[in-house]
């Protein structure tokens, strides 16, 4: 197994637990593209293979989408309910007031990351350190907030639920902690679930229990001279080998495109076969995403 992992992180897991259930399972390397925290759940992209050179994109220059919950009337160090909770008072605290506030953290603003992070400082995670009471600094940095909204505020529970809009590097804790601040009023991160990555949803994450149905969705953009060539002809070919379901589609920029569902042995056999194809492609660059199949295929077409 090969490619990149759309993986719905659990809640209670950490991010490296992920990592390492795939390098037991592929037995090769594997890395992800932006940690997720013990308490939030979601869509962590995983590189395995020649794919992980791919995941510093997700790193660096992406979009992602939040749905968050923010309670007020709590404090905890790490600024989520994972640590010992501090209860506190608040009064008056309304979505009229949070919208204010929140209008202030819109765009490009100067964020100081939590010193419960994975950010590393002189090579050593900063959750080490701050759980050894060591002194440390850690920089602010510039990020965006590109959009909110506030979808419920319970007064009754002090409970805030809003979908964000943010560039990579920003830190949802921070922001709560920030917004708290700027209320007087000490508030947590509740709960947090990523749904988007760039074009990357939520909804085609693979679960823990994806795997052991052992059916999954190959989405593969093959570049190189794959049009012309009968390249889609010899996609359909070996689909119908591997008992496997989808299509192969040519795109304009000259690539093809397949999309192909079965279990994990067809789609790896499958693979193989296209690294090769047929006697005149000439086959420069294959991509994978491994992803959970919504539509499902009946056969496999030419499009």
């Amino acid at each position: 197994m090969e490619g990149l992992i759309l993986f719905n992180k659990p809640r209670g897991y950490y991010s490296r637990e992920i990592v390492d259930y795939f390098k037991r399972l592929t037995h090769q390397k594997v890395g992800h593209g932006g940690t997720l925290d013990k308490l939030a759940q979601g869509l962590l992209i995983i590189g395995i293979g020649n794919h992980t050179k791919y995941l510093n994109y997700f790193l660096k220059k992406t979009t992602k989408v939040y749905l968050t919950e923010i309670k007020f009337g709590y404090f905890s160090e790490t600024y989520d309910r994972e640590n010992e909770l501090e209860k506190f008072e608040c009064l008056d605290i309304n979505v009229e007031l949070i919208k204010k506030n929140l209008d202030f953290f819109m765009g490009k603003i100067l964020q100081k990351p939590p010193i419960y992070s994975a950010i590393k400082i002189n090579g050593i995670p900063a959750y080490k350190l701050a759980r050894k009471k060591i002194d440390f600094e850690i920089k602010p940095r510039y990020v965006f907030l590109y959009d909110y909204q506030i979808l419920s505020f319970s007064q009754e529970e002090n409970l805030l639920l809003i979908r964000i809009k943010v560039s990579s590097g920003f830190y949802v804790r921070s922001l709560v902690k920030d917004l708290s601040d700027s209320l007087k009023c000490p508030a947590v991160l509740w709960n947090l679930l990523r749904e988007k990555i760039n074009k990357f949803i939520f909804k085609k994450a693979l679960s823990f229990e994806d795997f052991d149905k052992d059916f999954f969705e190959l989405k593969i953009y093959v570049s190189g001279r794959v049009q012309g060539v009968g390249y889609r002809y010899f996609c359909q070919r070996e689909a119908k080998k591997n008992n496997l379901y989808g299509y192969a589609k040519n795109l304009i920029d000259g690539r093809v495109r397949i999309i192909v569902q079965g279990c994990l042995s067809g789609l790896n056999d499958f693979y193989q076969k296209l690294l090769q194809g047929p006697i005149l492609a000439k086959v420069e660059k294959i991509i994978l995403i491994w992803q959970k199949p919504i539509k499902i295929y009946k056969n496999f077409e030419i499009i």
